[in-house]
This record gives C-alpha cells, structure tokens and sequence, in this order.
C-alpha cells in the first residue's frame, strides 16, 4: 500500500530469499495524503476484501490509519503503520501496530532541540488540523512547558490558511526566537518563506511530515535553509543494515531513499519475516508481531530494533536543509 519504489525494493529482497517457505506477494495500492476519513474507510472496506490478504502496510498517514483501523479489526486483518505518529493510534486495537515513535516522543524531541540547541527562549507555535498536527502540537508545547519557554501563540492551519496574515497577526504577541511548525511540507515552506519575509535569520523547525524533498526547499523558497525538520532515518546511517539497504534502493530504483521508505521497507519485510516464521495465517501473525521483545527477539530493522512493547523507543534523527539537500545535525544531542 505504499509508493511503487519501494514495493519493488522489498519484492527484490523477498525475491531473493529461499524458496522453502509460503509465497509471498505485495500488492500495491496508491494512498494520497491527506485523503477524507470516509475515502479512507471505503479504501480499507476495499483492501479487506482481497483474496488471501495477511496483513496491511498503511495507511498514509496517522488520520487515514485511525480511519482504517477499525475496518481491518473488523477482519481480523493485522495493519502495521509505519510513519503515522498518532498517540491515539496506540489506542486503534489489538490488531493495530505501531512502528514509528509517537507524538509524545517526537514533540519532546522538537522541543529540547529548539531550547537547546537552538537556545530559543520564545516560540511561535503552528500546527495543522488534524491528529497529526494537534498530537505534534501537544507533545511540543508540553516539553516547551517543562523547559520554561513561552509559546508567544499557537496558530492552526491548513492548505489554504493565509499564512503571511496569520504570521503577521501572531507577531503582535512579541518577536519569537524559533518557529515550530507540527504540519507537513506545505505548510512548512509556506510560513518559513514568510519567515523571511518579515524576521530575517529566523529559524523553524518542523516534524517528519514536512520531510518531503524536493517539494520543501521549493515551497520555502529562499528560506529552505533556515528549515530544521525529523527524519525517522537518514541514508548517511553508518550501519551494514542501512548501507545495504540504500545500496539496493539505489541499484533497484536509481536513487537514494526517503526516511519514509526506510519505514516502509521495515514494514514490508517484517510482515515476510512473520509469514515465513508462522505461515500465512493472520492469527499467527498477529502473534508474531505481539512477540517480539517478549518472547521472540526484536526484529531488527533498518530504523533499529523494533518490538511493539511501550518501552520501545525508536530512534529519531535531528536534520536540516541545505541546498535542497537534508544533512544530519552532527553536533546535538551532545555525546
């Protein structure tokens, strides 16, 4: 259920595995963010119908996996989401998996890398209106909170928002040291090249859902370089698992991956892990993924070792533009 790119890397694997277990097939089917609940629910009601589905991979994002949560319980159909970050999706049911870190986890990490490696005392907060953003929201505000930083004024928006206005009006409440912004690409660029416009030099940093290149740079314009964002994984990782998997990613589609397709990927084969471990049975499945890190080792994946117990605590990446380009923050979290 995700981009045809990495569908095709995952098959390359897969396809390169023995053939002494159950037959594995990916089907693809397009998701477009951003999509209504009800387009969501009738997609799902769709996918729920395929003959000899397993598992799910999806949806888009944390409004259309909330969405679809319920549908694939209903089946009995065990649905991994890989990038929505939803605390409520923690709360969708037993049959609903959760592999990126949540709301809570990635806002607190905004929040100390705006007060500390950004040394920001005051804070113009954004955020989109949906689960996502008022989750990111929620979670940054409170860490903001904790850490005594004033949060001049939180301004929600959407595609259409008149952003500059919006800018303008919320610099009555005084002159912020950072921007945050808990949105996705379009609104990241739209409010850092207004930024620009009215308070040269000043920084925003945003969540993983404005990661989404080249799209950012170009809606920001001159500003892209003032833009910090989350990455859930950077093809700079070091490690063997992460340079064979950009290695493949490159070779199969001609260009380097996305954090997203980090995700995507770990998903995908988790899912082939557990149907060659318990056969093609939801059931067990569903077993499978409740096991690991209790009585099965955690799986190990390209964003890290992943276990869908509450301790778990993937890792997250401080990034920032330059050029076009995403570079990893070296210098932060000090060693």
């Amino acid at each position: 259920m995700w981009g045809t790119t990495t569908v095709q890397v995952a098959r390359d694997e897969i396809g390169g595995w023995p053939a002494d277990g159950a037959a594995i097939r990916i089907v693809y089917d397009s998701i477009i963010q951003g999509d209504p609940p009800d387009v969501e629910v009738m997609r799902a009601q769709r996918i729920a119908e395929t003959p000899n589905l397993i598992a799910v991979v999806g949806h888009g994002g944390s409004r259309g996996s909330l969405a679809a949560a319920p549908i694939y319980a209903a089946a009995g159909i065990p649905q991994i989401v890989p990038t929505g970050t939803s605390r409520l999706l923690r709360q969708a049911g037993p049959w609903a998996f959760m592999l990126a870190p949540d709301d809570s986890t990635e806002g607190a990490l905004i929040g100390r890398f705006t007060a500390e490696r950004l040394g920001a005392r005051r804070v113009l907060l954004f955020f989109t209106n949906d689960e996502y953003g008022v989750g990111l929201r929620d979670g940054v505000a409170a860490e903001l909170a904790a850490r005594d930083v004033a949060v001049l004024d939180k301004v929600g928006v959407d595609p259409s928002s008149d952003i500059p206005t919006l800018f303008e009006a919320s610099l009555r409440r005084g002159i912020p040291d950072v921007i945050v912004v808990a949105g996705r690409h379009t609104e990241t660029g739209r409010v850092a090249r207004a930024a620009l416009g009215r308070v040269p030099r000043l920084r925003v940093v945003a969540g993983d859902g404005a990661l989404l290149l080249p799209v950012l740079p170009d809606l920001a314009g001159p500003a892209a370089d003032s833009i910090y964002v989350v990455a859930f994984w950077l093809p700079d990782a070091p490690d063997s698992m992460s340079r064979a998997f950009v290695e493949r990613f490159h070779r199969v589609t001609g260009h380097d991956p996305a954090p997203d397709d980090a995700m995507n990927h770990d998903a995908l084969l988790l899912l082939a892990h557990a149907v060659r471990a318990v056969g093609p049975n939801r059931v067990a499945v569903r077993g499978y993924l409740e096991s690991l890190g209790r009585t099965r080792p955690p799986y190990r994946g390209i964003s890290g070792d992943i276990t869908f117990v509450g301790t778990r605590t993937p890792p997250l990446v401080m990034a920032r533009l330059r050029g076009g380009r995403v570079v990893r923050v070296t210098d932060w979290p000090p060693p």
